[in-house]
């Protein structure tokens, strides 16, 4: 008899995959989602999946609502896997979900070990914010060579005195609470406004 699943988008900040469950509350990922997600060729998948995985992976079979037939699942712990295998791979997309992930696994350590509580609506909310953070700093450091800056020293030194600004440390923007990542964000965005209008960085930087 067929494995049944029901299909349900999964929000991971402002990325979604869709995600199976089985009757017996399994987890699972369909094969044309390593397509859809990473710009795997479908033709290719399934091979590309078995090479990355191991000789000795085999596909679960199950009958989702979408096809009349079963179609190849990836259980969720081999997944996480395979989006891992990706990324090391040099597949941006996955790295992308790799590094967005991670970050959200630190801030849930770090809120258990000081006992607050991180329900799934605060989950995708604090994703959704460092994911911005992060497409918000590209055009910052686009202005910062445009005026300029060349050395990754330099690049370093303005991030350093703008983050001192608002009491963040180097090398901790996955272990920020809400508050903090919202006004990091918000300060990438008025740095670069205020150098588009002309304003050198460190002027800029005067400014908040």
């Amino acid at each position: 008899m067929a494995i049944k699943a029901e299909i349900t988008n999964v929000l991971i900040g402002i990325l979604s995959i869709e995600g199976l469950m089985n009757d017996s509350g399994d987890f699972g990922v369909g094969l044309p989602q390593v397509s859809d997600n990473f710009s795997v060729p479908h033709k290719n998948a399934s091979r590309d999946v078995k090479a990355l995985l191991g000789k000795d992976f085999q596909f679960l079979k199950w009958k989702t609502p979408l096809n009349p037939k079963e179609v190849n699942v990836i259980p969720l712990e081999r997944w996480s896997d395979l989006v891992f295998e990706l990324a090391i791979k040099g597949n941006e997309k996955a790295i992308a979900l790799s590094r967005a992930l991670q970050g959200l696994s630190w801030h849930q350590l770090f809120c258990d070990a000081f006992g607050k509580k991180f329900e799934a609506e605060d989950r995708q909310r604090w994703l959704e914010t460092r994911l911005s953070t992060k497409h918000d700093f590209r055009p910052l450091t686009d202005m910062l060579k445009k005026y300029g800056f060349k050395e990754p020293k330099e690049y370093a030194r303005f991030v350093w005195a703008f983050q001192s600004k608002l009491g963040i440390e180097s090398g901790t923007r996955d272990e920020l609470d809400m508050r903090t990542l919202v006004q990091l964000q918000g300060t990438q965005v008025k740095l670069t406004a205020y150098m588009e209008c002309g304003l050198s960085p460190w002027q800029a930087l005067s400014k908040i």
